[in-house]
């Protein structure tokens, strides 16, 4: 191939200008991706997240702090462009996924809504925040509450609530999630439960398994003495009525409780009307949820997650093919200088 015919230079000159404009493009999508990366889904939460107290109503103030140093995000607002926001969402959502703009989190259409945490002094929503500088840590935080929805607006059920640290990927688009903190609660309807009368507490919501056709067994005269987590002895001086299929028996699980049971003992004695019982209580648990620590909770869930990604090397690639495959677009487009004696 001739380089020196036009078809030749001209062809040269097409694939070069082609090439550079590659080339800046993904210099400039280089550029603005450092150090932004969303997070794959089932990230775990990072930990230090504290809350106090573990439980209230709708307008009890919620303290959510920070244990040392997990308490910053990859980068700060001034230089690397990232805030802080808040969060409250159904436990089913995977928060490191989620998306956020100047109001927030983003509910996606057809989702159960998703919506941040709000000052307890003065009601704002804890949106959009600057980090401090140079170090990203996340900053005036305030305690928050429940009390600006209305009756009806959180629905009974489990939620997570936190911090995420988020930046946008480019210019325009939602921020992502770099790194989170999130505590779990269950909520319950309470008509006395403030303004948005609901009752919150640490951990999962309580199950209720109802027997239906049990029998019940009621004994007249009984005198009864309870201590929680001891066994209970009842002793019938005059007689017992059994009430067959007549009653339904309610039992009421809390998470990680642990409860022993032993069959009752019956013993009658001829010419005697005194029945002896013996049952032991459920023992439960305290550890009702894993955020019980000291005064406060704690979050648990492995380190820091590696958030962001080093991008240096493609910026300095690129930057090399933008400046070579520039200039053998501009050296084709030189017109060729042929001697006299190649004029000849």
């Amino acid at each position: 191939m001739n380089a020196r015919s036009p078809m030749t230079r001209r062809w040269l000159r097409d694939v070069a200008s082609a090439a550079t404009v590659l080339s800046a493009v993904m210099l400039v999508f280089n550029v603005f991706t450092v150090n932004v990366r969303a997070l794959p889904a089932g990230t775990t939460a990072t930990p230090g997240l504290t809350i106090a107290p573990l439980s209230g109503i709708s307008s009890t103030e919620i303290t959510l702090g920070f244990t040392p140093p997990d308490n910053a995000c990859p980068g700060d607002t001034a230089t690397g462009n990232f805030r802080w926001n808040t969060f409250m969402v159904p436990s089913s959502v995977d928060v490191g996924t989620m998306t956020y703009n100047n109001q927030g989190v983003i509910t996606p259409e057809g989702q159960p809504a998703r919506r941040p945490l709000f000052s307890a002094l003065g009601g704002s929503a804890l949106v959009n925040r600057n980090t401090a500088v140079t170090t990203g840590q996340i900053v005036g935080t305030s305690t928050v509450n429940f009390a600006v929805w209305a009756p009806g607006d959180i629905t009974p059920g489990a939620y997570k609530i936190g911090y995420a640290c988020t930046k946008a990927p480019a210019l325009g688009q939602p921020a992502e999630t770099e790194r989170f903190w999130q505590v779990e609660i269950a909520v319950t309807q309470s008509a006395t439960g403030g303004p948005a009368q609901i009752a919150w507490a640490t951990g999962t919501p309580t199950t209720t398994t109802t027997v239906v056709g049990a029998t019940t067994t009621t004994v007249v005269g009984a005198t009864t003495t309870t201590v929680v987590g001891a066994t209970t002895t009842t002793t019938a001086p005059v007689a017992t009525t059994t009430l067959p299929r007549a009653a339904t028996t309610t039992t009421t699980t809390t998470p990680r409780a642990t409860t022993t049971t032993i069959a009752a003992t019956t013993t009658t004695l001829a010419g005697s009307a005194v029945v002896t019982t013996t049952t032991t209580a459920p023992v439960q648990s305290l550890a009702v949820s894993p955020f019980n620590s000291g005064g406060g909770s704690s979050v648990g869930g492995g380190s820091l997650p590696v958030t962001g990604s080093n991008r240096a090397a493609e910026i300095v690639l690129w930057s090399m093919l933008l400046i070579v495959f520039g200039r053998i677009a501009m050296l084709m487009s030189r017109p060729v200088r042929v001697s006299a004696a190649e004029r000849r």
